[in-house]
């Protein structure tokens, strides 16, 4: 008896087509595709929600911790980039007005910090000698280096008395102050009401604080400075020495 006719197709080849294999092979990954997405969405789940031992106490940790971060954040901004503050007195007017009504306000670059980048005409902030204490407001009139003339022995223009008829001052000499290396020579836009380096000398440059960049208050007052906006050139021997006090 011959054996069985066997159909070559069936041994090599599926009764299904070729997209009834797709079609399978689809059906059997979607719902695996769809189970790892729910686990992946589980597991967030699980690490946003509060673990097992989270506490009242660890609460306020998470909240001392990001408040630490806050005024960590804001003293770094303030001690080495800048800052809005008040200034008081009349030794700049009229670059910064003085008023009984409100303080003046005035923005305070930080990079300039240690007399970093600054110039004569610039306004600076800085540590008055004598008292650690108080911030005062200047205006650079000289670098290292340079040379500042200088009246002694009077308060002011108005006070030097004549000694004759030829226009000598009483009692005053003027001297010409070479500024030493590392300092700066500052003075008040306000000179009759200033106590700046004709009263301290040379101010070292490690004190300076910053460099004011603008008055923001009063609102009418509000303004940039920018360098020599409170210097005026002259002609050789007609200057006015800055008047030591």
């Amino acid at each position: 008896m011959p054996p069985p006719r066997i159909r070559p197709s069936s041994l090599f080849f599926s009764a299904k087509s070729p997209r009834a294999h797709t079609a399978s092979f689809r059906q059997h990954l979607r719902p695996q595709r769809t189970q790892t997405l729910s686990t992946l969405l589980s597991r967030l789940r699980l690490q946003l929600q509060p673990s097992g031992n989270y506490t009242p106490a660890l609460a306020t940790f998470r909240i001392a911790k990001t408040t630490a971060k806050i005024f960590l954040a804001i003293h770094l901004v303030f001690t080495y980039i800048g800052m809005v503050g008040p200034t008081h007195g009349i030794s700049m007017v009229p670059t910064i007005p003085h008023s009984y009504r409100s303080t003046p306000m005035i923005l305070v670059s930080h990079l300039h910090r240690r007399g970093r980048n600054i110039a004569v005409g610039d306004v600076v902030t800085f540590d008055t000698p004598g008292h650690k204490d108080t911030r005062g407001c200047k205006r650079v009139v000289g670098m290292p280096g340079d040379f500042v003339a200088v009246l002694s022995g009077g308060k002011g223009n108005g006070d030097l008395g004549k000694r004759d008829d030829e226009g000598d001052w009483a009692n005053v000499k003027e001297e010409v102050v070479r500024v030493p290396e590392g300092h700066v020579w500052l003075a008040g836009d306000n000179l009759d009401w200033s106590r700046d380096s004709r009263v301290f000398g040379a101010v070292p440059l490690n004190v300076v604080k910053g460099k004011v960049l603008a008055v923001v208050w009063p609102l009418d007052a509000a303004k940039w400075l920018g360098g020599e906006e409170g210097l005026r050139d002259v002609s050789e021997g007609a200057h006015e020495p800055l008047v030591t006090r």
